[in-house]
């Protein structure tokens, strides 16, 4: 009975973190515009929805659902996100498939740090983003070491249809199990047949149970029969995913790895310690998670398309091992009021540096300030020091080292939910996020709402106005989605000016000035730095501030629309 009421405990528990990691996925999700990059596929789907006879994207399952989503309830911001959120709250399942590999409390730990991951939550909110890869490629390994091998087959058939992005998991999977038999710590072949053999072996699995989850990726493939391009277009992924390596366009390897420092120096630090120790105690496990990190990182450096999205890959292997030494830690030491308190001390000094640091933002540094700054931070370093030294010889070094982890943990919990939060909500779709790619979004709700007006007046309806966009942008396209007598084309005709026009601001002088009015909007915005980091960085570390260019286009209403006003 026990056991019963501790498995229902745990499933429940479970449950809520996946609850969690929809909600802070769903929240706020459609509030800003789609950048350029989400807008190209959100525009596909919607085109799909209205029945429009156009190539499919190697993003098949993305485009099939967003496209049904577009069908039933019409199209929207939240809408072409939805599906990428909600795969990437699915992330919190891999350690409960895995939860007898892991154990059972570092598994919850391991589930809910991703929950709250600020990269995983953040990439999660990018209509077409790569998350898709990366959940359903975790599903599926954690599904086929189960030996639940339908499931298995279902989540590699979505991870396919996920585009380039499951091809680099591929990649980084197929370097981690070689650089792993290499180094003789895994041998892919004989686990391989060990699974498989299992399969063969299982009363209630056999090849018919395989049937629904390809009966199922097939209607997902073919848009639920509508449109049977899907079930090829998928193989596009690969020779995309090839010619990346030929296309220099991705961040630096010192940008990527200082957006890895600063979203997450939780994991950072606990999960690599975990690794070091790992190799201390000849913990195997462990030393597989080591490998794996070391893999990625290396190929992610290397990999010329590298984005500040890709980090996503590493949360796993780095929340697992924070989880496990975590875990390590806290049963090294029993409890004690001398270890609670030293990491209530920890945590005080630790916070009080971080507002001094930030704190510099609002005053100028100059030759006093600075020696003050850095003296406050050896006064707090040195009181750690001594208080440790006390603990330590008291209550033993297990609970001062269980104080100090307490303590840095703390903080840095917080500081993941500050970063969570700053990249989710407060700095979304800015381009000065760590995970926004380098652009940002514009002002397109304030032109379709202008352009709302100006039809409602020249019509009596707000989607009737007729007009030409010169200015070439998915974004564009998309935000333009419901006025359908407004075309995209280069040409204007100066004989007969139509009722509205949309052009790129530096195309200005083709617009005859007697005949239009004009006012800019932004339609992007990019970073105003040119090096890793801004000039001002500590207002960017803690506050992602920072200088902005941005990208006009300027919407023109021809003068009699508005005569009368």
């Amino acid at each position: 009975m026990d056991r019963n009421n501790r498995i229902t405990n745990e499933n429940l528990l479970y449950g809520l973190i996946f609850l969690a990691a929809l909600l802070v996925r769903l929240l706020l999700l459609g509030q800003t515009p789609l950048l350029e990059s989400e807008a190209g596929w959100a525009y596909q789907a919607w085109q799909f929805s209205r029945g429009e006879n156009i190539a499919v994207g190697s993003q098949v399952g993305y485009l099939a659902v967003s496209g049904g989503l577009f069908t039933l309830f019409g199209g929207s911001d939240f809408l072409a996100r939805f599906w990428p959120a909600f795969v990437g709250s699915l992330a919190v399942w891999i350690p409960f498939l895995l939860r007898k590999k892991i154990a059972p409390v570092p598994a919850l730990v391991t589930a809910a740090g991703l929950a709250l991951d600020p990269a995983l939550v953040a990439v999660s909110r990018l209509a077409g983003g790569p998350v898709p890869g990366l959940v359903f490629l975790g599903l599926a390994l954690a599904a086929f070491h189960t030996s639940r091998m339908s499931w298995a087959v279902f989540f590699t058939g979505l991870g396919l249809l996920s585009g380039p992005d499951y091809w680099l998991g591929l990649l980084l999977l197929g370097a981690v199990l070689l650089v792993s038999k290499l180094a003789g710590f895994f041998n892919p072949g004989e686990y391989l047949r060990t699974r498989i053999a299992k399969f063969k072996e299982s009363s209630d699995e056999g090849l018919s149970r395989l049937l629904l989850p390809v009966l199922l990726l097939g209607l997902l493939g073919s848009f639920a029969l509508t449109n049977f391009q899907g079930l090829t277009a998928w193989v596009g992924a690969l020779p995309e995913f090839v010619s990346s390596w030929v296309r220099p366009q991705g961040i630096s390897p010192v940008r990527l790895l200082t957006a890895l420092l600063i979203s997450n120096p939780f994991t950072l630090l606990f999960g690599g310690v975990g690794m070091i120790v790992s190799w201390r105690i000849g913990d195997r496990t462990g030393k597989l998670l080591s490998i794996c990190l070391g893999v990625v990182v290396l190929i992610l450096l290397i990999y010329p398309d590298r984005q500040a999205e890709d980090l996503i890959w590493m949360a796993i292997p780095l929340w697992w091992a924070a989880a496990v030494e975590l875990v390590r830690i806290y049963e090294s030491a029993r409890d004690s009021w001398a270890a609670y308190a030293f990491a209530g001390l920890v945590a005080v000094l630790l916070t009080l540096n971080w507002l001094t640091f930030i704190g510099m933002v609002f005053q100028p540094v100059t030759n006093r300030t600075l020696p003050l700054q850095l003296g406050l931070f050896a006064a707090s370093l040195a009181l750690v020091i001594i208080s440790m030294i006390i603990v330590s010889s008291e209550w033993g070094g297990s609970a001062a080292w269980k104080g100090l982890a307490a303590g840095v943990g703390l903080v840095l919990v917080l500081y993941l939910i500050s970063s969570m939060t700053l990249e989710a909500y407060l700095r979304e779709k800015d381009p000065r996020s760590l995970f926004a790619g380098g652009r940002g979004s514009g002002q397109l709700e304030l032109l379709r709402d202008s352009i709302a007006d100006a039809s409602l007046t020249a019509t009596g309806r707000r989607d009737s106005i007729q007009g030409i966009a010169t200015a070439e942008s998915d974004s564009l396209r998309w935000a333009l989605r419901d006025f359908q007598e407004i075309r995209f084309s280069s040409a204007i005709d100066p004989g007969n000016p139509a009722p509205l026009l949309i052009t790129p601001a530096e195309d200005f002088s083709r617009v005859d000035g007697e005949i239009y009015r004009g006012q800019d909007f932004v339609i992007s915005t990019r970073p105003g730095w040119k090096g890793v980091v801004p000039d001002d960085w500590i207002s960017w570390i803690a506050f992602r501030f920072g200088p902005i260019e941005r990208e006009h286009i300027i919407l023109w209403i021809r003068n009699d629309i508005y005569s009368g006003y």
